[in-house]
């Protein structure tokens, strides 16, 4: 028997650089697959946006009617009251001397009988100045009159607003019950010389319908079904008892005014501008950084027959670009050019400046991903 040997030859083992190039490849693959994750990771876009404040001006007419009318109409009631009133004034000029300021008092009694006062009688402020009657006085019992005083004094010192006084020659306990208050204030201590102009006349008559009004509110009863009252003074009836171009050192306006008063909500007249408001914002773009206190309200017109008013409503409103708005969301930037976006930002109104930055700073547009995209509105005067 004759016997055979087999050899079995081994198959040659793959190099070592086989394994470094496929390990060197994976790695390279690796890193730019790592590469390109980061870089679309890390893309972003930041806009600053710079924007101005601007106001708009809401200016209506809102009828005031005895029943509602329509949707810029409130519900209200129109009356009048008449009102007597005087006043003296000064001339301008340069020149002013010492003078005696004077005016009126009520004089009250609370006792049960009479009680005269001579002329001179001595009436002090709690400041402790001094005014005398101008002429003897008798007080009925339980009761008041009106007299005339002069200061003690001369001189500005005696220009007082209305003011209570006590009659220091009573006793003590008389002084309570039997005393004096002025409604107007004292004037005449300074005077000043000067020619009546147009301009004297005009910011008097301004000066006295400004008084009538407060006066009249002071003693008009308050209305329980409604909240607010407009108080306008007609000037038709304001006389001068001097005429323009005279020198003198005083003069004095009186009338008597039928005096117009408008009742209404505050809430309704609020309900109808905040409508307004909302009308004339544009909600894409813009938002509503304040509302001033309270409207501006005057009296248009008015018709006593019809007891119907018009008021004149303004409010000052300041609105901005909105950063939350529907123009401004991220997706309108998605895949943007930076000039595309300046553009698009610049149009939109209240604008003054943009930055629009990359990141990195090779990009050449927007990324397409939300949150990769900031947007930011900083306000400007």
């Amino acid at each position: 028997m004759i016997t055979h040997r087999v050899t079995t030859k081994l198959a040659p083992e793959p190099p070592v650089r086989f394994y470094r190039t496929i390990a060197v490849t994976f790695l390279v693959v690796t890193i730019i697959l790592l590469g390109v994750i980061i870089f679309f990771t890390s893309k972003k876009a930041n806009i600053v946006i710079v924007a101005k404040t601007d106001n708009k001006n809401i200016n209506l007419d809102i009828n005031v009617l005895k029943d509602k009318g329509g949707d810029l109409s409130i519900v209200g009631l129109v009356t009048t009251t008449k009102f007597s009133w005087s006043q003296k004034y000064s001339p301008t000029g340069n020149k002013t001397t010492d003078g005696v300021a004077g005016g009126e008092v009520t004089l009250y009694n609370e006792t049960s009988a009479p009680q005269t006062l001579v002329k001179t009688t001595r009436l002090l402020t709690p400041a402790g100045v001094l005014f005398r009657l101008s002429d003897k006085v008798v007080i009925p019992a339980k009761g008041q009159v009106a007299a005339t005083v002069y200061a003690d004094q001369m001189g500005a010192g005696s220009n007082i607003g209305p003011s209570k006084f006590t009659i220091p020659g009573l006793s003590e306990d008389k002084q309570k019950v039997i005393y004096a208050d002025s409604a107007k204030e004292m004037v005449g201590g300074v005077r000043t010389i000067g020619v009546l102009s147009a301009e004297d006349l005009k910011s008097a008559k301004a000066d006295f319908t400004a008084k009538v009004r407060q006066n009249v509110e002071n003693t008009l009863m308050e209305n329980s079904e409604f909240s607010q009252k407009l108080i306008f003074v007609p000037d038709n009836n304001i006389a001068a008892d001097k005429q323009i171009g005279e020198e003198i050192t005083e003069f004095n306006l009186s009338g008597t005014s039928t005096v117009v008063v408008v009742f209404y909500n505050k809430e309704d007249v609020k309900n109808i501008l905040t409508k307004e408001v909302s009308s004339r914002v544009d909600v894409t773009t813009e938002k509503v950084l304040s509302v001033s206190k309270d409207p501006q309200v005057s009296l248009g017109s008015y018709d006593l027959e019809k007891q119907k008013a018009q008021l004149s409503v303004y409010q000052d409103v300041l609105v901005t670009l909105d950063v939350n708005a529907e123009k401004l969301s991220v997706n309108n930037f998605f895949g943007k050019k930076k000039d595309e976006i300046e553009r698009y930002v610049f149009g939109l109104g209240h604008v003054v400046g943009v930055d629009v930055k990359f990141s990195p700073s090779w990009m050449r547009s927007a990324p397409s991903v939300a949150d990769k995209v900031q947007v930011v509105v900083k306000n400007v005067e």
